[in-house]
């Protein structure tokens, strides 16, 4: 039981890409679909729900073709939530360094790379401009995610410092780096 969002991993047979996920608790449904299905196979996949309360609900796949999976029961306990395996929730990430350091002023977009360990899948990172403007990068935004890298593709079109900063889904940060913004040709 938490007040925050908890990743759940599900695993059955024959789910579909682009399915739908019904979790009820205390008669409450909250559905998940799209990006809220995150690690999807056929055989398994994840989604973050917040478990406030104490009690028994049920999970219920739907797949895109109209097939409906036999009911889950979920049962939420209140206590200490069990540790979670591998990154979880309350992770949080570092970053070690990010490459380059140093990029050419430019109107498109340039990949950065981060390197570092604990990144969770639908984490967003946060670049504060030369001017002090924080714009938050997240979902497709985020070019790809494993435990180790990030990377990103941004556009940095003033001179100067930017400042890169993560965010896990459970809300812990990273320490922030710097990019450095140079004119083109020197």
């Amino acid at each position: 039981m938490s007040p925050k969002p908890q990743a759940l991993k599900v695993t059955g047979t024959g789910f579909a890409r682009g399915l739908t996920v019904e979790v009820t608790l205390q008669g409450n449904t909250e559905t998940f679909s799209g990006a809220a299905v995150r690690s999807q196979a056929s055989t398994s996949f994840e989604i973050s729900a917040v478990l406030a309360q104490p009690g028994e609900g049920t999970l219920v796949v739907r797949n895109t073709d109209g097939g409906v999976s036999d009911p889950f029961t979920l049962k939420v306990e209140a206590g200490q939530p069990a540790k979670p395996e591998g990154p979880g929730p309350q992770t949080t990430p570092v970053i070690d360094r990010v490459t380059p350091e140093k990029v050419n002023r430019s109107s498109v977009a340039q990949l950065l790379t981060f390197s570092g360990n604990s990144f969770v899948q639908g984490l967003s990172v946060s670049v504060t401009d030369p001017t002090g403007t924080v714009t938050v990068v997240r979902g497709t935004a985020v070019d790809s995610v494993t435990p180790e890298a990030v990377k990103i593709n941004v556009v940095l079109d003033i001179l100067g410092e930017y400042t890169f900063l993560i965010t896990n889904p459970g809300g812990r940060s990273s320490n922030s780096v710097v990019v450095v913004v140079s004119a083109s040709g020197g």
